[in-house]
């Protein structure tokens, strides 16, 4: 039987970046507690990669690539915003959070 690999989620400084950009523009939009809960639903989808990782292929699409040359992908909240992260030894870091329509071929 095969073990599951069990990796860290490290979130990067441009991923992290994205996140506080989300947050400020659904707070801008709503409630500031709103933009708060928004980034903590994105983190809870991202924590799942530490379990899940492994079973991504890498990516295809230009952007990805451009972000890391082992880039993979992660579609979140409905498809709105893509992760884009890779592998790294016993880690997995998220390079950015991107609009998904962003995400060309």
């Amino acid at each position: 039987m095969l073990a599951m690999h069990v990796y860290k989620v490290i979130v990067s400084n441009k991923a992290s970046s994205d996140l506080d950009a989300m947050a400020e523009y659904i707070a801008s939009l709503y409630h500031p507690e709103s933009g708060h809960n928004y980034v903590n639903r994105v983190l809870g989808q991202l924590a799942a990669l530490s379990y899940t990782a492994d079973i991504y292929p890498f990516s295809r699409l230009t952007t990805a690539k451009r972000i890391h040359p082992q880039a993979k992908t992660l579609s979140i909240i409905n498809h709105r915003w893509t992760a884009i992260f890779h592998i790294d030894s016993d880690f997995v870091i998220v390079d950015r959070i991107i609009p998904s329509k962003m995400m060309t071929d």
